[in-house]
């Protein structure tokens, strides 16, 4: 659905981004804003900044930024339209009239929703009367508590479902469009699950989407899943993400699992942030939808040579996406599930805290996979194999460090891993943010006139001291031109209105945070005045190395030139037009009290 400009502001308006951003994470009052920790990157000191007044919000460890519709863009990882429709149900906001053709695709989404929400209700209520699915769960001790907020349930042989869902009036291919029938070749359809314990995967919103299936007893494939549907891609879930994605942000790290069990039992033992990869490969995007929640995780993958495969496949993925990695291994025979069960949760969190380095993990991964790792073409191997890990390490002391453990652990010298580290390509990797690329600021009279703008107090007596010219060629230049537009309709400058108009990110990290500066600088009509006058002097100073410039073309052409006479008396009246607005500026600053 498309929503337009107003009901966007009326969404926009109707929502304070202090109570929102405040269901999210702890503020405190700073003077007239709100400060935190960033939601959006570890710190130990607070960055995070939060507006009333101008509502929004801004990073200055990391950058980020934007209004309420941004914050819970990164929150939920939502997509705009979807963080519009969501603050707007929050509200009880009406949505506006659509159109037929997104009246008929919300319709058919909803459809689909309903029937899988009837498909969790039916299989919860089949579990309740079935005593060997019953007793298998409490073999595997989940309690009735846990059933009822995962919503487990069973789903019994035969065409039961099917029949079930036709009863209530829902189209064959409407429920073929679930991935919950399947037709076989005779044309008939038949249920997908059959006698299997059911998990259903919900999204953020706790809708179910999709299910995992256990099969009960004997029988292949031993988990099944559902397969992509218009509602669900496995690639870009995880389970239960919406159970555990609050206990994951408030700890800042994850616990990275197999299956569905061993997210089950940690949780139901009080460990809520783990994380499962839904029966696929980890795939980037589910690190990415991850990473809104922390840059922290430990792998507590099976400790056999796929759960290896899957840890190795994991940390790269997790390395390239700026993530710190380090790496459970239980003993062997054990997963999650089962450690939990025989040797209870303050071990398991003890193994938590113990966990290693991904680089311990792989140089011991590696060396193991030697006859001999001492041997020349041992360490050489080891070495080849560890240096793309090596390298995508970022801070240059903890890189030392593990070259010299490695060195150490290999009997081979220091100097020889960093000769081979030189002979690397360049590291390439897309971590969430680039710390080493701060906001570019402009001239300290460019923010101090910004600020102003961006200040109801000062704004009208600013605009009436500007003009166009006085930004050409500077680093705010588009930002002014965008405060001369808005000016021109008529329209209030606020930083949300400014933000909409520039089409530069890094424009808008700039609006947001010199909208946030104005507590840090407070400003005067000397302070606002003065910065005027510096730029008036930075335009001429353009305007004379113009002259310059064309005074030397011409004498190129012709040195006799009147043309030349002409450019020295403009350059002359111009640079003593500019030391008489000095001397007048000093002359007005001492009578200042």
């Amino acid at each position: 659905m498309r929503f337009d400009d107003t009901f966007i502001e009326q969404v926009r308006s109707g929502i304070s981004i202090v109570n929102l951003v405040g269901g999210y994470v702890r503020l405190q009052k700073k003077g007239k804003d709100y400060g935190a920790l960033c939601p959006f990157h570890s710190e130990k000191t607070p960055s995070f900044t939060v507006s009333e007044a101008k509502q929004i919000f801004y990073c200055f460890g990391c950058g980020e930024g934007g209004d309420v519709f941004k914050f819970i863009m990164l929150m939920e990882n939502l997509t705009f339209p979807e963080s519009i429709h969501h603050l707007a149900e929050s509200q009880g906001i009406p949505l506006p009239q659509s159109t037929k053709r997104d009246e008929a695709e919300s319709e058919k989404r909803q459809r689909l929703l309903k029937i899988l929400g009837i498909a969790t209700q039916f299989f919860c209520q089949q579990l309740k009367g079935n005593k060997e699915a019953l007793a298998y769960l409490k073999d595997r001790q989940i309690t009735e508590e846990t059933l009822h907020q995962f919503s487990i349930g069973y789903a019994p042989p035969g065409q039961h479902l099917l029949q079930e869902l036709t009863r209530q009036g829902f189209d064959v291919q409407e429920v073929m469009a679930c991935g919950l029938i399947k037709e076989g070749n005779s044309g008939q359809h038949y249920d997908n699950f059959r006698n299997r314990i059911m998990f259903p995967i919900h999204d953020l919103s706790r809708k179910t989407i999709a299910f995992g299936g256990r099969i009960l007893g004997d029988g292949v494939p031993k988990y099944l899943n559902s397969p992509e549907t218009a509602l669900y891609s496995k690639s870009r879930n995880l389970y239960p993400l919406d159970l555990t994605r609050n206990e994951i942000r408030k700890r800042d790290f994850a616990i990275i699992v197999e299956g569905y069990t061993d997210c089950i039992i940690p949780f139901q033992f009080g460990v809520g942030n783990v994380v499962a990869s839904l029966g696929t490969s980890l795939t980037e995007n589910q690190v990415k939808v991850l990473g809104r929640y922390t840059r922290n995780v430990i792998t507590n993958y099976d400790p056999d040579s796929a759960g290896t495969s899957a840890t190795l496949r994991s940390i790269n993925l997790f390395l390239e996406q700026g993530f710190r990695v380090n790496v459970l291994q239980l003993p062997t025979g054990e997963d999650p599930d089962t450690f939990l069960r025989k040797h209870g949760v303050e071990e398991y969190r003890e193994r938590l805290k113990s966990s290693q380095s991904y680089l311990d993990f792989v140089l011991s991964e590696f060396m193991s996979n030697q006859r001999d790792p001492f041997s020349p073409k041992g360490k050489q191997e080891v070495i080849s194999q560890i240096l793309p890990y090596l390298v995508k390490i970022p801070n240059p002391i903890e890189r030392a460090e593990y070259v010299t453990r490695i060195a150490s652990r290999l009997q081979l010298d220091e100097n020889l891993i960093l000769l081979e580290m030189r002979k690397m390509p360049a590291r390439r990797s897309t971590p969430r943010f680039n710390y080493s690329s701060p906001v570019e600021r402009g001239t300290p009279a460019e923010n101090t006139l910004l600020v102003a703008m961006l200040e109801e107090k000062w704004a009208s007596q600013t605009f009436e001291q500007l003009e166009p010219e006085l930004f050409e060629g500077l680093r705010t230049e588009k930002i002014f031109q965008c405060i001369f537009q808005l000016k021109e309709q008529g329209t209030e400058i606020t930083t949300i209105r400014l933000r909409q108009l520039v089409s530069d990110d890094a424009d808008r990290n700039l609006i947001e945070e010199m909208a946030l500066r104005s507590a840090d600088s407070p400003l005067s009509e000397e302070k606002i005045r003065n910065s005027v006058q510096e730029l008036r002097r930075m335009k001429d100073e353009r305007l004379i190395r113009q002259l310059q410039e064309e005074i030397k073309a011409e004498a190129k052409e012709n040195s006799n030139s009147d043309k030349i006479a002409e450019l020295m008396d403009q350059k002359v009246n111009l640079r003593r037009k500019m030391d008489k607005e000095q001397e007048e500026a000093l002359t007005s600053s001492r009578r200042l009290p």
